[in-house]
């Protein structure tokens, strides 16, 4: 049971994996020739190397993305890393007949719809590699196709006999092409320059210095200490934070007390004294005299007698 498992877990990871690399399809650049590719890096390098201030500046200011990259990593490379003199290309491009790809470090990169070339030169102080990326320009294939068609037999017949007298097969025995596909592409190539349409376009230049093994092992290293000494230091700061915060309690403590404003002490009114009236007369008293006064005023209207036959006549206050 448990080797079933295993197998199981190890098809599983299989077809994973299968799946992920039929997702992803490798870049393809373009079709290109390896001599004319070296040849065209090579060739930008050695301009842009040898501008002047006032080329210089202007490229850096108003030229294209290209012309940028490019003066900015020669730049860097003399000033900065200061690589020194580099090697003269002008032996391979002069000499672009006889020139073989492999009589120079190059090596070529296909990406997306491009093809990076990189040439490494031989820099006086420290050697430099040169990576150019291309990609192919539509408007040279266009015309390409536009002038293929435009110069058949014909018209090459004709141009022959108008520019040198001879017919196209005299012409092409005496001159070197051979066949009328060679003067096709001939005149094509010029017409092509001519108009300034090139095949490929320049994207951006990179130039960075050659380290050797040693050199980048130290620099890795040095990068490495700069990394845990920054950690370290940052670690200790923040220890010697906290362990200053016992601190606070004691300081707080010490903080001087705002003093309470004092409360003068308040005077307690005394409560208004309600004089009593005297009760003159108890209740039964009360209820005597009134009665009797009742009855007088009773009597006096010939209403009432009291049972007795007393008739009040009249009542006066008794002074005591």
């Amino acid at each position: 049971m448990k080797m079933k498992k295993i197998v199981l877990v190890v098809s599983m990871l299989a077809v994973m994996l299968s799946l992920a690399g039929c997702g992803k399809e490798a870049e393809k650049g373009f079709d290109y020739d390896e001599k004319e590719l070296t040849l065209l890096a090579m060739d930008y390098f050695m301009y842009y190397a040898s501008v002047d201030d006032d080329y210089y500046d202007y490229y850096q200011e108003a030229g294209t993305n290209f012309e940028k990259s490019a003066i900015k990593g020669i730049d860097q490379a003399l000033n900065n890393d200061k690589v020194g003199s580099f090697e003269n290309y002008n032996k391979y491009i002069y000499n672009s007949g006889t020139f073989n790809p492999e009589s120079v470090d190059a090596s070529f990169t296909e990406g997306d719809g491009t093809v990076t070339v990189t040439v490494v030169n031989e820099a006086k102080n420290r050697d430099v590699e040169i990576s150019v990326q291309f990609s192919e320009n539509p408007e040279y294939f266009m015309t390409y196709a536009e002038l293929d068609a435009y110069y058949t037999d014909d018209v090459l017949e004709s141009l022959v006999a108008y520019n040198t007298g001879y017919d196209l097969e005299s012409f092409l025995a005496i001159s070197g092409y051979g066949t009328s596909a060679n003067l096709k592409a001939t005149l094509i190539d010029d017409e092509l320059t001519k108009q300034e349409i090139d095949k490929y376009i320049p994207e951006e230049m990179v130039v960075s210095p050659v380290y050797s093994k040693g050199e980048l092992m130290k620099q890795a290293g040095l990068n490495t200490a700069i990394g845990m000494g920054t950690v370290f230091v940052v670690l200790i700061f923040i220890s010697f934070i906290i362990s200053l915060f016992k601190f606070l309690p004691a300081i707080t403590a010490k903080k001087a007390k705002v003093p309470e404003p004092k409360q003068e002490p308040q005077v307690k009114k005394a409560a208004p004294v309600v004089k009593k009236e005297e009760n003159l007369m108890k209740d039964s008293e009360l209820v005597a005299v009134i009665t009797a006064a009742v009855y007088a005023a009773a009597s006096a209207g010939g209403l009432a007698t009291s049972k007795d036959g007393l008739v009040v006549r009249s009542i006066k206050r008794a002074k005591k």
